[in-house]
Parts: structure tokens; C-alpha cells; sequence
């Protein structure tokens, strides 16, 4: 795939450029930018505008279709524009500037996933002006709300749902190719998500009398809030192998050494060690293998001298595979183990099912990531965030959360961060992986 690298650089600055920051109150955001953003694909992009047909979804969503040889087995490509605000401490440039640095460009949505969104529109107009035509029709479907988990997607795929389209192969953010490996396998791996958890927001209430501070109760509105934030993190939920954990163990022990492979297969029988283990080797191999509560909003009175009449506790709980909110939600109750503390499940998603690793899907993508880093590792988890793609599962089986970009540990926490950057040549690679990947589509 030949690329001007000064172009692919220059289109993706512009995109960093539109200031497309979502917020829980989208009428917040600055409509302008997003249309300015959206304006940049006809302009930028016009072998892709003028073979696909464009259609604009609820607020901002972006679908494309590239008609195929065939409408049998349909694709879909995924990523959203918009990004968080870029208020945190710690930026030493313009979040929304695209400054250039040490082979790096510094800006909110670098990563999260302008990236992404540069690196697919580049790759399939790059594919359509070499006379390109796929095997089977592609979507390329842009969200516009998926950091405030917005409509768009939603709204994105009900449309297709009515068309009768059920896409094959879905592909979205996720996973990417971490060069520190996993417990155990020292090896840059390719990871890519099979399933994600699920999401929900719950509110622990106390209603008191309140008063004056100077006689307080035995126990306050806030003290028994309090005492309820130490037994959720006291009492976690229980560890356990889920079905996407087994399965990137199974896989990765091609992977290993043969001591190391012999344990990845045979996971089962070192369970209970894993358990043991599991809150010793990191917050991230902890939440692949329990769900996870944290809390998150705590409110009380606003005053030193004042005991409030009601006090409430916001929790965040990622919902392993295989429960459900409900029996989070009674779980929560049966912790904290006190009447007088209200617990409401206020919003959520169920985890999603596992898509399926024992089919062409999942070789094609395999394909790709080794073509692209062919000293790589290849192999499935579970997501422990959210993305668009959940929605997807309504018509789709096969739906993998892979961010195509090589991501060190201190650049996965520039995301939602401060000084969120990504390295040229990083992104570059992006683009070939997608341009490998769309020929097989």
C-alpha cells in the first residue's frame, strides 16, 4: 500500500483540530465543530465520497456503504470522533493544536479514536482509487456519542436492522498490541476484545433526621455510607474464569514456553491459584476475572456544623460475564447488609455475549495483525470497558474490539488523560493494517 506520508499526517492533524467534545448534555456540544469534522471526509477523502453512499444518523452518526461483489456476508468498520474534554492538569500543549514532537502528535482524540477513523478512511480511499472493489459490501460506521453513551450507534444499527443486514465481521476499538505482554508471557501480544462487560450505575441512599453536628447519632447519614464504601471494597465480588478469559488463555499457549503453554491450556486446573493471585498481578488482570465495584460520587451536607438529612453514594460496577445487573444489584445489598442504606440500580448494560474465535472472521483478522506485527502474539480477552459495538450485537455474532496501534502502558493512560499523543510511525501502521484488512473484506 503506497501512502503520502505528509498527506495521511495533514489530514489526521485537521481532524484533531475540530474540537468534537461530547458531554453527557449534548446540547453542550458545539455543533459546528462536528459538522466541520464530518465536512472533512468529502474534502479530504473523495475516492471513499464518491463511491460510498453517506448517510447521516441521529445526532452526527456517519454511515458509509461500499457496494461489493456480493451482499452475502457484509463488514462493518467502526470508531467514533468524539472525544472527552481536554480540561485535566498536566497538558503542555493545545489538546486541540496537533503539535508535532519527537516523531509524536500531541491531541485529545489521538488515540481515542481519531486514530482509528484516520487510519480506515485512509486505508479504503486509498484501496477504492487503486480500482478496489471488496468481496462484500462494507459499512463504515462513525459514532458521534460514544463517550457519553449516546443514540448514535444505537440509532446506526437500528437502521440497519431494518435493511435485514447482518453484518459477519464487525470491528471496533479495543484491544491493541501491548509490548509488555501478560502475566506469565513476556511477549507483545495483539489483543483483541471477544466480549465486554457490562456497565451499571447504582445509588446507595440514607435518609436521616439530620441536625446539628454538635449531637450527633452513633451513626451518621454519611457514616453509614461510608461504612458500606468499606464493605464493597472489602467484600469484592467472587474471581472466576469467564468464557473470553478461557479462551485467551487456550490461545495464548501456542504462544509460551512449554511450561507456560502446558498451564495457559490446562487453566482449569490452576483456578484456584489464579483466584489467589488475581488482586497481586494489577488492577487490569484483576478486572478480567471479577467484577468490579468502585465507588465513584459521594454526597453529604455542605456544611461543617450540619448533619444532613440525606446522604448518597454513586458506585460504577463492571459486570463480568455471566451475571446480570439484577444479581449485581443484589449482591451490593447483601454486602453492604444494612436496612437503613438504600441501594437503586439507576442505568446499565449486561455484559455481551462472546463472539466466536473458531471461524474465518477471526483468522482474517488474525491474518492482518500478523502481516502488520509479525513478531507479535495473537490472541482474545474481555473488554473491561464499553464501546459502540455492544449494539451490534443484535445483529451481528462475530464482533472483535481491537485498536490496530502498538500502546506501552504509559500511553494507555494518556486516554481520557492529559497529553494523549500518538507516534507517527504508530499511526502509519494503522493505516497498512486497515489497508491489509480491507482486501480481505
Amino acid at each position: 500500500m503506497k501512502l503520502q506520508k505528509s498527506v495521511v499526517i495533514e489530514n489526521f492533524r485537521e481532524m484533531i483540530r475540530k474540537k468534537t467534545v461530547s458531554y453527557e448534555d449534548m446540547d453542550r456540544a458545539d455543533a459546528v465543530e462536528f459538522a466541520a469534522f464530518r465536512a472533512l471526509i468529502p474534502e479530504r477523502f473523495p475516492h471513499l465520497w464518491e463511491a460510498a453512499e453517506y448517510r447521516e444518523i441521529g445526532r452526527g452518526g456517519m454511515l458509509f456503504t461500499v457496494k461489493g461483489r456480493s451482499d452475502a456476508k457484509p463488514s462493518v468498520l467502526m470508531a467514533h470522533y468524539d472525544v472527552v474534554p481536554a480540561d485535566q492538569d498536566g497538558w503542555t500543549c493545545d489538546p486541540f493544536g496537533a503539535e508535532m514532537k519527537d516523531g509524536r502528535i500531541y491531541g485529545r482524540g489521538t488515540l481515542d479514536t481519531k486514530g482509528t477513523l484516520l487510519s480506515i478512511v485512509t486505508a479504503v480511499d486509498q484501496a477504492l482509487s487503486e480500482g478496489w472493489i471488496p468481496k462484500n459490501d462494507l459499512y463504515l460506521s462513525f459514532g458521534a456519542e460514544e463517550e457519553t453513551h449516546g443514540d448514535t450507534c444505537a440509532e446506526i444499527v437500528e437502521t440497519l436492522k431494518n435493511e435485514n443486514i447482518r453484518p459477519a465481521f464487525v470491528l471496533d476499538e479495543g484491544g491493541a498490541v501491548i509490548p509488555e505482554g501478560v502475566p506469565g508471557l513476556k511477549k507483545k501480544l495483539a489483543m483483541v476484545g471477544i466480549a465486554e462487560k457490562g456497565t451499571a450505575n447504582y445509588m446507595l441512599t440514607v435518609r436521616d433526621a439530620g441536625g446539628h453536628a454538635a449531637t450527633p447519632p452513633k451513626h451518621t447519614a454519611v457514616g453509614r455510607l461510608a461504612r458500606a464504601a468499606v464493605r464493597i471494597e472489602e467484600h469484592p465480588f467472587p474471581a472466576r474464569l469467564s468464557a473470553p478469559v478461557r479462551k485467551m488463555f487456550k490461545e495464548l499457549a501456542s504462544e509460551a514456553n512449554p511450561v507456560v503453554g502446558a498451564a495457559f491450556s490446562n487453566i482449569g486446573l490452576f483456578e484456584p491459584g489464579v483466584k489467589i493471585l488475581a488482586p497481586h498481578l494489577g488492577p487490569t488482570f484483576n478486572a478480567m476475572v471479577r467484577s468490579t465495584a468502585a465507588v465513584v460520587i459521594f454526597e453529604g451536607a455542605s456544611a461543617f456544623n450540619v448533619l444532613p438529612d440525606k446522604a448518597a453514594m454513586g458506585v460504577n460496577v463492571r459486570i463480568l460475564p455471566g451475571e446480570t445487573k439484577e444479581s449485581v444489584l443484589a449482591y451490593l445489598k447483601k454486602v453492604v447488609a444494612d436496612p437503613k442504606v438504600s441501594v437503586e440500580l439507576i442505568d446499565g448494560t449486561d455484559p455481551t455475549p462472546v463472539s466466536d474465535i473458531d471461524c474465518e472472521e477471526w483468522q482474517l483478522l488474525k491474518r492482518a495483525a500478523k502481516e502488520t506485527w509479525p513478531d507479535a502474539g495473537f490472541g482474545p480477552y474481555m473488554l473491561n470497558g464499553g464501546t459502540d459495538s455492544r449494539f451490534y450485537s443484535e445483529i451481528a455474532d462475530h464482533i472483535y474490539k481491537f485498536t490496530p496501534m502498538e500502546m506501552t502502558a504509559a500511553e494507555r493512560k494518556t486516554v481520557h488523560g492529559a497529553n494523549e499523543s500518538i507516534s507517527i510511525d504508530n499511526l502509519l501502521t494503522c493505516v497498512r493494517f486497515y489497508g491489509r484488512l480491507v482486501r480481505e473484506l
